[in-house]
């Protein structure tokens, strides 16, 4: 009988021995699956907020018109009617381009072309545009008075 119970008790250890390693197997095997689902959510939060983030670049890089003369849109440059340009801004593209240099060198001051141009209408709208210095002339109001809608 003894020696019966004692194969039984080696039955029960090794029984025990079995089952604890199983169960040490499955945990282990529970962890590894729980960190790759981990591992998983947080590649599904990064690639959320990467597709996010271009989005909100992509909406917020949106191309600014240009400024044009008599132009739709907030930087049209308004000209008033039956206003010609002097023989000194001929041709026209070239003295867009370097009308800062006559200003420069003394030809004129910007107080002398606001007699012509509304800074508000006309050069700042440019000047913005391209990232320039604004026309900054306190007598401009004199010449041309701010219109209430």
């Amino acid at each position: 009988m003894r020696n019966d119970e004692s194969r039984v008790c080696s039955l029960q250890k090794r029984l025990r021995s079995v089952i604890l390693n199983s169960f040490q197997d499955l945990t282990k095997q529970a962890e590894m699956l729980n960190q790759v689902q981990h591992d998983k959510t947080g590649h599904r939060f990064g690639a959320l907020f990467v597709c996010l983030l271009l989005l909100v670049c992509l909406i917020a890089c949106q191309q600014v018109q240009k400024p044009e003369l008599n132009g739709p849109g907030p930087l049209s440059v308004v000209v008033p009617r039956g206003s010609t340009a002097p023989e000194y801004h001929a041709p026209l593209e070239r003295w867009r381009a370097t009308h800062m240099d006559a200003i420069n060198q003394g030809d004129f001051s910007q107080k002398e072309c606001v007699l012509c141009h509304n800074p508000k209408t006309g050069c700042n709208q440019c000047h913005t545009y391209v990232g320039a210095k604004e026309v900054s002339v306190p007598e401009a109001g004199l010449y041309w008075p701010e219109r209430k809608e």
